[in-house]
């Protein structure tokens, strides 16, 4: 079995994520409950993209809202090089199971969807994206592992592992680790990337 929490860090890892051809078909949490998803969520390991400067940033959270109605408010933040930078946005909930976040950057709004493959609310959860390029007939892949701590326990890691290990969808391997450690998580400056509009997460 490959353990998704104890793989060293490669070079390899830290490019994007694409396949050839459109987005595949994937399966939602059965009955995702988008009230119970809310709050904070502590990012464990991700696909390297270029909206968290590919492997470099660290102390990731991200914070979810919801406000009725299925819409609300996400807040996504990360450290780098002792700089925390955060962006802010709308949510809501797109279809069972899948979210929509509108991000503003430079006056030009963004929509990106979240599809929740699995969770069990109060401690573990594995998220994905998938954005298809028909001019050049391929797609990009973004998932993240997530915990409600900044620590995962050991039935949850069981829990994730399985469900990679079964899934044809991920790939274990290409996930790369975060950093909670004091130095990593350490800030002297804050800014929002709301107003810079060559960002995207």
């Amino acid at each position: 079995m490959y353990y998704l929490f104890v793989f060293t860090l490669i070079a390899a890892a830290s490019a994007e994520v694409i396949y050839n051809g459109p987005c595949p078909d994937v399966q939602p949490k059965e009955n995702f409950d988008f009230s119970a998803y809310q709050g904070t969520w502590y990012e464990m390991v991700r696909y390297p993209h270029a909206g968290e400067e590919g492997v470099k940033g660290k102390c990731t959270l991200i914070e979810y809202y919801v406000y009725g109605n299925n819409n609300g408010r996400v807040k996504k933040t990360h450290i780098v090089d002792g700089v925390q930078t955060y962006v802010e946005g709308d949510l809501s909930l797109s279809r069972p199971g899948t979210m929509m976040t509108t991000l503003t950057f430079g006056g030009v709004s963004k929509n990106a969807f979240i599809t929740v493959l699995d969770t069990d609310y109060s401690n573990y959860a594995i998220a994905y994206n998938c954005k298809y390029f028909p001019d050049g007939d391929k797609h990009q892949v973004r998932s993240w592992i997530m915990s409600r701590t900044t620590r995962l326990d050991e039935n949850s890691r069981a829990l994730v592992n399985n469900y990679l290990n079964e899934s044809i969808i991920l790939d274990s391997n290409k996930y790369i680790g975060n950093d909670y450690s004091p130095a990593a998580c350490q800030a002297s400056v804050v800014k929002s990337l709301t107003d810079l509009q060559n960002q995207y997460y």
